[in-house]
């Protein structure tokens, strides 16, 4: 029976087909595939997921425009636990993750990874009723209230006391926060404020919860929203690092930042 040569192979004549066809399809690829990575955004609220879309698409597409050719992200919402159960597991994780900052993940020294500079700033806004107004300081301005909380978020310097002097109740989002403070079932919140703006234009000037909420004047926390990667993949932190240091400058990043209505 005669024979066909393929790749170092014996191949018998009825199979002589897929072997050009391999050939064919080897001479097409590309000399360097673009490689495909997740992109982990672990905050569910407006405006990071809206619906079918939200800040978190959006970045990521911004990236995939920019590093075409070279990386293709895909946008993978998951839980806060989940994400640092994937980070936990391996600390040379593939891809990056959006919209942290060192503290949020025990890397204040900014050594367990590597951090891209800045996206934009933010805050942990701290919300009350503009009857009973709560004009943070520092954890003990919360003692003996009713905290309205996201179920799974943690909130730094208060999970210690909650059940003890701080009552928690949970929500699954951020507006059943807010509508629990402005009815007076719950007396505080805490959410970024980048979610609190986004949430009130979207109740509208004349919402009755808008109208009833009062934002102290310091926040929880202030910070700075980053990309972080694994320490390891060097080349993928350079081009994410010139990325986002270009996106200060760029008309197409101050379009979507305007989007949300971030500076």
């Amino acid at each position: 029976m005669k024979t066909r040569i393929c790749f170092g192979h014996m191949q018998y004549a009825s199979k002589g087909a897929l072997c050009v066809a391999a050939l064919m399809l080897t001479a097409l690829a590309p000399a360097g595939a673009v490689e495909s990575l997740p992109a982990y955004n672990s905050y569910q609220a407006v405006p990071f997921v809206v619906e079918n879309g939200g800040l978190a698409a959006d970045l990521v597409g911004y990236l995939n425009e920019k590093l075409k050719g070279k990386y293709n992200f895909t946008l993978t919402n998951l839980p806060r636990e989940k994400l640092n159960q994937t980070l936990d597991k391996d600390a040379n994780f593939k891809g990056v993750v959006m919209f942290l900052t060192p503290n949020f993940v025990a890397d204040p020294d900014k050594k367990k990874y590597h951090w891209s500079p800045g996206l934009f700033n933010d805050a942990n806004a701290v919300i009350s009723l503009n009857t009973k107004k709560i004009e943070y300081v520092d954890p003990d301005s919360l003692k003996g209230t009713k905290f309205a909380g996201v179920g799974g978020n943690k909130y730094q310097g208060f999970e210690e006391r909650f059940g003890k002097d701080i009552q928690r109740e949970n929500a699954n989002e951020e507006l059943s926060n807010l509508r629990k403070v402005a009815s007076g079932k719950a007396d505080v919140t805490i959410m970024p404020m980048i979610t609190y703006r986004y949430l009130l234009k979207q109740l509208g000037e004349q919402s009755p919860v808008r109208t009833t909420l009062y934002l102290s004047t310091k926040p929880h926390a202030r910070f700075e929203r980053a990309i972080f990667s694994a320490n390891a993949d060097t080349a993928l932190s350079k081009e994410i690092d010139a990325v986002v240091s270009g996106a200060q400058t760029d008309p197409a990043w101050k379009k979507i930042m305007a989007k949300y209505g971030l500076e």
